[in-house]
Parts: C-alpha cells; sequence; structure tokens
C-alpha cells in the first residue's frame, strides 16, 4: 500500500489504527496529485474563493481583507510594511476561523506585532478529500500570485514566514516555489498531509528546496502526514506516528492535529519543545526514538532555526501544556 512510506524494516511502534477501509478504498482509487504543470486546474477555485485576512495588534480580532494587485486595500490597511509577516494556511474541511490558524494567529499577536495573513481557502478545502487534494495546486496559484504582489509593493522575502498544516503545507510549499523574486525566508509544514501525495512527486508537495529554509513537524507520519523527512529540519514528536494522549486514534486525526496543537503552544510558553538530534532518520526510524548527537534545538517557538539542519526527537505531555520541563 503505497500509503506506508518506509522501505526498510522498523520496529512495531504504537500507531494509529489504519483509516476507516471505506474512505482509503475511495482515496486510493484515484491517481497521485500530479506534478503541477500537469495538474487540473478546475475553474470553480476561483480567485475570489481564496480569501487573504490581515490581523495586526490593532485589528486582532476584525480582519481586513487584501486583494491581489490592489495596492489601495494594502496601503490603507494596517500592514506594516516595517515588520514581518506570517502567512497561515489551514487544512482539509477547515476555514480561515478554524483552530489551527486561530490558534497560531493569537500566539503570534500576544508575542509580537506582526503582520498575520491567513489564507482561507475553505470553499476549496470542504469537499471530499480527492478533490481537496487536487485544487491544492490551484490554490497555491493564487497565494503564490499575492506573494508576488506584496514583493512588487516592497516587502522583503526575508520578512516572509509560510506556515500550512495538512494539505495547507502543501499549499504554502507550491507557492514557495513559484515566487517569482524567491526564495521567501522560511515555511514550516505541520503534518503535512500524505494521502495521494508522493515522495517521488516533489513539485506537488511541500520541498526543502521551497525555500531558504524549510522545518516539519511530523505528528502522524505514515498514515495522514509524512513519515519521511522533507525539510532543512524534520521534529518528530514522540517518533512521529503517533501521540500520547490521542487513545484508540482511529481516524489519526488527533496526532494530525498536534503538529499545529504543539507549533502554537511553543510560540508563547516560557517551557521550550526540547528536542534531541538524532544521527539520521534511520536511527529514529528503527529504534523509535534517538540517542542523539548531544545536540539539541527547541521544536517551534518564535524564532527560526536557521543552520541547524538534521532529525530531532522530543517527547512531549498528554495533554496541555504538551512541552516537558527539563526534558532531556
Amino acid at each position: 500500500m503505497y500509503l506506508m512510506e518506509a522501505s526498510v524494516c522498523g520496529i512495531e511502534r504504537d500507531a494509529p489504527a489504519q483509516y476507516d477501509p471505506v474512505w482509503l478504498a475511495s482515496v486510493l482509487a484515484h491517481p497521485p496529485v500530479p506534478p503541477i504543470n500537469e495538474t487540473r486546474l478546475w475553474g470553480w477555485v476561483n480567485e475570489t474563493d481564496v480569501v487573504f485576512r490581515l490581523f495586526t495588534r490593532r485589528n486582532r480580532f476584525d480582519y481586513e481583507v487584501l486583494h491581489t494587485n490592489d495596492s489601495e486595500s494594502l496601503r490603507n490597511s494596517n500592514f506594516n510594511f516595517n515588520r514581518k509577516v506570517k502567512v497561515l494556511t489551514h487544512g482539509w474541511r477547515n476555514h480561515g476561523l478554524s483552530p489551527m490558524p486561530e490558534s497560531i494567529k493569537e500566539a503570534y499577536l500576544n508575542v509580537s506585532d506582526l503582520n498575520i495573513i491567513v489564507v482561507d481557502w475553505g470553499v476549496a478545502a470542504n469537499v471530499n478529500y480527492v478533490d481537496a487534494s487536487y485544487n491544492v495546486a490551484m490554490v497555491a496559484l493564487h497565494l503564490t500570485h499575492f506573494l508576488n504582489f506584496l514583493i512588487d509593493e516592497g516587502v522583503s522575502t526575508d520578512y516572509v514566514h509560510l506556515i500550512g498544516h495538512s494539505l495547507g503545507a502543501h499549499v504554502v510549499g507550491i507557492a514557495g516555489a513559484y515566487v517569482k523574486k524567491g526564495p521567501i525566508d522560511t515555511i514550516t509544514g505541520l503534518d503535512p498531509a500524505l494521502p495521494l501525495f508522493t515522495l517521488g512527486n516533489k513539485d506537488a508537495r511541500l520541498d526543502k528546496h521551497d525555500a531558504r529554509h524549510v522545518e516539519v513537524i511530523h505528528t502522524c507520519g505514515g498514515y495522514l502526514g509524512f513519515g519521511s523527512p522533507i525539510g532543512h529540519i524534520d521534529f518528530y514528536p514522540n517518533g512521529g506516528t503517533s501521540q500520547p494522549g490521542c487513545g484508540f486514534d482511529f481516524s489519526g486525526s488527533c496526532a494530525h492535529n498536534r503538529a499545529h496543537e504543539y507549533f502554537a503552544e511553543s510560540i508563547t510558553s516560557d517551557v521550550q519543545f526540547t528536542a534531541v538530534r538524532c544521527v539520521n532518520y534511520d536511527e529514529l526510524y528503527n529504534t523509535g526514538s534517538c540517542r542523539g548527537t548531544g545536540e539539541t534545538l527547541p521544536m517551534g517557538g518564535f524564532d527560526i532555526h536557521y543552520g541547524k539542519d538534521g532529525i530531532y526527537y522530543l517527547k512531549t505531555n498528554a495533554e496541555k501544556p504538551f512541552a516537558i520541563a527539563d526534558a532531556e
């Protein structure tokens, strides 16, 4: 079954149950998402179906809608060209006011006054999974046009950080790859979606070449999310496959959503999600954890971890707060 990525024999670890067989069969009846230049760009994913909502400390609850190639809407908004830009993109069956963008937006604004742009592509995301997967490329194209507009208006690519969960991770990955004056600075992928995406087709998914720096948090690897490393830095909380506190996670959704829950907490928490660097991915896959190299790195947080490329393992608590004080 192609959903299971690893080709080497690893230990049997505590993993979520397989997908619902009816849902899985319906997904496997379709081919993987093709390269972007071969993707069916269905006309119903219109530009108006992808909404860019701006939040700052001046309007942290009342968003302003920005429009691609509309300089007036940008200049008359609370957008501040001297502050960094965080672009948040949700996944399947979600929208711009879902827990992922809301919690991360609030966390960032609690720490600093930033330009937070929430990409609401709920019209194209709230369909069956197969259609939503094929819509990713078109949504990414609209986001690319919007990012190009911001850059043409004077936003530095050094100031741009894209953050996406599940299918949204592939949206920001593709968008980052096609920014005409790129590369942008950073992309964070929160458990990038696996079903209908493959390791071999980098053009249809998040990849470490989509930005100067790409970090990935894996929480439901091999099931709803990618298990194999696809960033410069790949974090594997609790081994990256299942998460404590999720119980009998039949659909995998609990573990899948922990990626954005961990990330949101990491931005404001006084306790870091301390991770140990693995020797390589094989160490993690074959043992389920890492003895490590002695190096540690906080997962997530407000700062970006440039130049710390590698595979990282950490443990978390089973409930909030998830970060473990004095974690080894």
